[in-house]
């Protein structure tokens, strides 16, 4: 019983740090090598885009092409050369022109496909007490009651491309969960770079 009672107080502090900090994980549905074309590497410059309006987006770029630097692989931010000119009716051969004119010779393109958010009901036990031996104090602690999280989910597409070829080399899906709203997404933009970076690498490309 006490080894019960001591693990539904652990649950309970992490389930309270998670609504207090924030909580963001990212994971990898599924990916593909070679969806329009085969790659033709090696790939010497990639210019990472994150292509959606928002006020994060050159954070998210910053840490993705960090994350691509620590692999050896040269990578640059969308947003510290074509600063935030949108893409939305613009050609495939005027997109490769563009990357072409600034030295690049690949593309990761990431895309918000969905965005929604869930009330997720965290249930409490108001009657079962804490042990003494797991409390700062001399008095036994009751837990409180149930209560509600809020968690916003992110379908993301990746496409890897291939100027040369103005094709999709390489294409993933991730999802991220995040409960900590604004600062949630700030806080996990590592941990969603390092996703990404660690499927691209797992396909061998560069």
């Amino acid at each position: 019983m006490r080894k019960l009672q001591f693990a539904m107080v652990a649950l309970f502090a992490v389930l309270l740090m998670a609504c207090a900090s924030g909580y963001h994980d990212t994971r990898v549905v599924n990916t593909q090598t070679g969806v329009e074309k085969d790659p033709q590497g090696p790939y010497q410059s990639l210019v990472v885009g994150v292509l959606v309006e928002h006020e994060l987006r050159g954070h998210l770029e910053n840490a993705i092409v960090a994350r691509f630097a620590e692999q050896g692989i040269k990578a640059t931010a969308a947003h510290t050369v074509f600063g935030d000119k949108g893409i939305e009716g613009k050609s495939r051969d005027y997109l490769a022109e563009r990357m072409q004119e600034n030295g690049f010779d690949s593309a990761l393109a990431i895309h918000l496909e969905e965005q929604r958010s869930e009330t997720l009901e965290v249930k409490g036990d108001p009657g079962a007490a804490v042990p003494i031996a797991g409390t700062m104090t001399m008095r036994p602690q009751v837990f409180s009651d149930d209560f509600f999280v809020n968690e916003d989910i992110y379908v993301v597409r990746l496409d890897l491309w291939d100027v040369a070829q103005q094709a999709i080399i390489w294409q993933g899906n991730t999802v991220s969960f995040n409960t900590g709203g604004f600062k949630g997404l700030e806080k996990g933009a590592g941990h969603f770079a390092q996703v990404i970076t660690n499927a691209i690498g797992k396909a061998d490309i560069f």
